[in-house]
């Protein structure tokens, strides 16, 4: 696709969410056939969780000026770059651990919703690129998306709540593709719902909370389903209620 310096550097920009909707889609693809390109993603998303954690909010204000390129760019800066070294050691070393003893960290579900939480946070935030394919392409996001989860996509319909779907998009997670569907209301960020091919044991809706990030998710056995928004926790489980019954 291009050489590691300039992977590295999209995918940087990938995890702080600054790609533009074509290179975003290539990003993707190198990813779902590329172990190591996924590695590196996750090392950027903590990175990038560092970073939000170390640092002033205002440092991280959605404008060109200030994105987290940007930030990452500042860290030149004595006093910034110490603060975040201490930072970025902690969590490489807890990175590493997780690595070689992931129960001693987390469970790969945990993990799991962590990540939807940190990409949801980013997309959720985005206007002109909010959607890869537009809810005009219902029929081909739920042929293409389908196909890439293993299974009949449904859209829920979740208008008796005040939402409007708005398309959808493929993210990968742990080197499997992700079906997010976004949808959108008058007031508040875009609620998504995800679906991932995911074989285990069937689990009833249950309630997590990342941050500002309310989850519910359950397994059927065969996929995990996710509505997750920064939204008020009883509308996130309704939506959750409502898809299931849907599905």
């Amino acid at each position: 696709m291009t050489n590691m310096e300039d992977m590295d550097a999209l995918l940087a920009a990938y995890a702080d969410g600054e790609l533009d909707q074509a290179t975003a889609t290539a990003v993707e693809s190198h990813l779902a056939e590329n172990p190591a390109a996924q590695r590196m993603l996750t090392i950027h998303r903590e990175t990038t969780a560092l970073l939000r954690a170390a640092f002033p909010e205002t440092l991280f204000a959605r404008t060109p000026e200030t994105q987290l390129t940007s930030v990452r760019a500042r860290l030149s800066r004595p006093g910034l770059y110490w603060a975040f070294a201490a930072s970025i050691l902690i969590g490489v070393m807890g990175y590493g651990a997780g690595a070689m003893w992931p129960d001693l960290i987390v469970s790969n579900r945990d993990r799991m919703l962590t990540e939807v939480a940190e990409y949801h946070a980013v997309y959720s935030r985005e206007t002109t690129h909010l959607v890869e394919v537009p809810a005009t392409q219902s029929d081909h996001l739920k042929s293409w998306l389908g196909k890439r989860v293993k299974g009949t996509l449904v859209i829920p319909d979740f208008k008796e709540a005040g939402l409007t779907f708005a398309g959808g998009r493929m993210v990968v997670l742990d080197g499997a593709p992700v079906a997010e569907l976004m949808y959108t209301r008058e007031k508040g960020l875009p609620i998504a719902f995800c679906v991932l091919y995911r074989e285990g044991k069937p689990i009833a809706i249950k309630l997590e909370r990342r941050g500002a990030v309310h989850l519910a998710t359950w397994d059927d056995g065969s996929h995990s389903y996710i509505v997750v928004g920064e939204a008020d926790p009883a509308l996130i489980g309704d939506l959750a209620a409502m898809a299931k019954k849907q599905i």
